[in-house]
């Protein structure tokens, strides 16, 4: 079990992969103070982006104190993530798939950022960062996963777009949005607003361009190899539901990983 008094700090930087040099590996992480990023893929990357993704979100919460980071997702069609899914159960994952339930979901998010900048933040706490570490009510931390391709609907529109993603991290929101690099061509405004809000990591045909916008030290990358993140996932899920404390409830040998299948 994570200990109760434990530092409510979220990380300082997404950690997507390792560079590797002979027997020797170098963990690779991107600053998290900006916020978060765009992961943009061809028809070829998809799958290695999800296993990225869904590795870090699992390192996550895997790590951090239970109860510390809820994962939030945005995404039609074919669900992705069949590792986080049982995690619905202790709601520590939630998804939204449809647009009435973007719609709340969006609303609830929007409706934390606000009420954190109007009741918590202020200049000796600037952000949920920053109060969680002064204060005995801890604040949670949302990390929120969005697919480009059908997020934001039309229901958003541009002022509230930007409203979110510019205050979203002092409140401990942070966003990492994905699709695959033909939205880069979208008219949508709102789609634009995120898209030049965040730095972008780009993967065509299996390869990760690491710029030093991602990575201060690309000089590395002369002579290690960068592979991207793809843990044990069956296990960090598992290990999560440990910290969980909820043997009780939910025996994790017993949990079965959804099929791939349509959402309804």
């Amino acid at each position: 079990m994570a200990d109760k008094d434990e530092n409510y700090a979220f990380p300082w930087g997404f950690h997507i992969g390792d560079l590797h040099k002979g027997d020797d590996s170098i963990p690779l992480y991107t600053v998290t103070d900006d916020g978060g990023f765009c992961l943009l893929y061809d028809n070829a990357s998809e799958a290695k982006a999800d296993k990225l993704l869904e590795s870090l979100c699992l390192e996550l919460l895997s790590t951090m104190p239970h109860e510390s980071l809820k994962v939030d997702l945005f995404d039609f069609g074919r669900k992705k993530f069949y590792n986080l899914s049982p995690l619905q159960y202790i709601q520590l994952y939630k998804t939204a798939f449809n647009p009435k339930m973007m719609s709340a979901l969006f609303e609830e998010l929007e409706e934390t950022i606000i009420s954190r900048h109007k009741e918590l933040l202020c200049c000796n706490r600037p952000t949920i960062n920053e109060h969680n570490q002064k204060s005995k009510l801890k604040k949670m931390y949302h990390l929120v996963l969005m697919n480009l391709e059908n997020f934001p609907t039309e229901e958003f529109d541009l002022r509230r777009i930007k409203n979110f993603v510019e205050s979203a991290a002092q409140a401990g929101v942070y966003v990492i949005a994905f699709g695959n690099q033909e939205i880069e061509k979208s008219e949508n405004q709102t789609t634009q607003t995120i898209l030049e809000h965040f730095k972008k990591i780009r993967v065509t045909e299996g390869e990760f361009a690491i710029t030093k916008e991602i990575f201060e030290f690309v000089e590395l990358l002369e002579d290690h190899t960068f592979k991207s993140l793809d843990l044990d996932k069956g296990s960090l899920m598992q290990k999560t539901l440990t910290n969980a404390d909820i043997e009780s409830l939910i025996n994790p040998e017993n949990i079965k990983l959804e099929e791939n299948t349509k959402v309804k």
